[in-house]
């Protein structure tokens, strides 16, 4: 499954160190880097590095610096666009090649997001569940070239090679491994609204954005919270479960800035009648990182791949 989006392969003229990849993820107000190295045909993670930014315009010092920090050598990077950045929408997917359809999405998806087709920046995943009667979908990811460009000013005077540019969503399916069941992932980030995914087995599901939880502070933390998000998710559940016909939810994990708490946690346990857990990679190189870094180790060890890009 394509796990890497917007990737930049015709930009490529340098040889990589295949021995060698870097990860980076951009925040609201951080910008954190991995870097991997292999040895006897292992991974392991060599450097870590953050830098604060006070706002966008301080991404490109900031990514530039932070890859510098994690590895000066000329090896691949592969870099997490924030989600605010860019729109996922399904639709019927096309009898054409991949090539053909990454080639139309500006056009075909014009009318679907307010970017102008010539500033549009478009990638696909297919969607894994096919209904009877139905044709193939495809969840699209689209973003604005405009948006992009910083990311890729950041590299034009060190040695890493941006490669390719992907999305929350994949990483997070990245992170998850090769777990045969379904599981629900509840994902916010500081001073934005949180997202439902369900992934299974490699395979983004269903992914949802919520509105109107905002603001919500630890001395908010009632029982209309838990109702209101447990609302949300079991609608998701019902819709996954009963509309798409798929077995039920193993785990409900939770990846929250504002959100996380025992409190909460335990509420949707008792409200939903499911285990409700902290997200935990199913990578072992995690376990040598802080959580804020867990997104740039994605990024990085999706280069690690047989069929990576590098």
């Amino acid at each position: 499954m394509k796990q890497k989006l917007f990737s930049l392969l015709s930009w490529l003229n340098r040889s990589l160190d295949s021995n060698t990849a870097i990860g980076i993820a951009t925040y609201a107000h951080k910008v954190t880097a991995v870097c991997l190295k292999k040895n006897q045909g292992q991974w392991y993670v060599h450097n870590s590095h953050s830098v604060n930014v006070e706002d966008q315009t301080d991404y490109t010092a900031a990514i530039a610096a932070c890859t510098n920090e994690v590895c000066a050598e000329v090896c691949a990077v592969n870099l997490v666009v924030p989600h605010y950045f860019y729109q996922i929408v399904q639709m019927d997917k096309p009898m054409l090649s991949d090539e053909e359809i990454i080639q139309s999405l500006p056009w075909t998806t014009k009318d679907l997001v307010d970017i102008p087709p010539e500033n549009i920046v478009a990638d696909f995943i297919d969607y894994p569940i096919i209904q009877p009667m139905q044709s193939s979908k495809m969840n699209v990811f689209i973003t604005n070239k405009l948006q992009l460009l910083p990311f890729i000013d950041s590299f034009e005077k060190i040695k890493p090679v941006l490669r390719a540019m992907t999305s929350e969503e994949m990483i997070l399916v990245t992170l998850f491994g090769e777990d045969k069941s379904a599981h629900m992932l509840i994902v916010q980030h500081a001073g934005h609204e949180p997202r439902i995914l369900i992934i299974r087995d490699g395979q983004l599901l269903l992914v949802r954005r919520l509105n109107g939880f905002l603001g919500i502070s630890d001395k908010e933390r009632t029982q209309g919270l838990v109702e209101a998000l447990g609302l949300e998710i079991q609608r998701s559940m019902d819709f996954f479960e009963s509309q798409l016909k798929q077995p039920p939810i193993r785990s409900i994990q939770l990846h929250c800035d504002d959100l996380s708490s025992l409190t909460l946690r335990a509420g949707l346990a008792d409200f939903l009648q499911v285990k409700v857990v902290d997200f935990k990679p199913n990578v072992d190189l995690a376990q040598e990182l802080e959580p804020n870094f867990y997104y740039a180790l994605g990024a990085a060890y999706q280069l690690t791949s047989p069929d990576s890009v590098v």
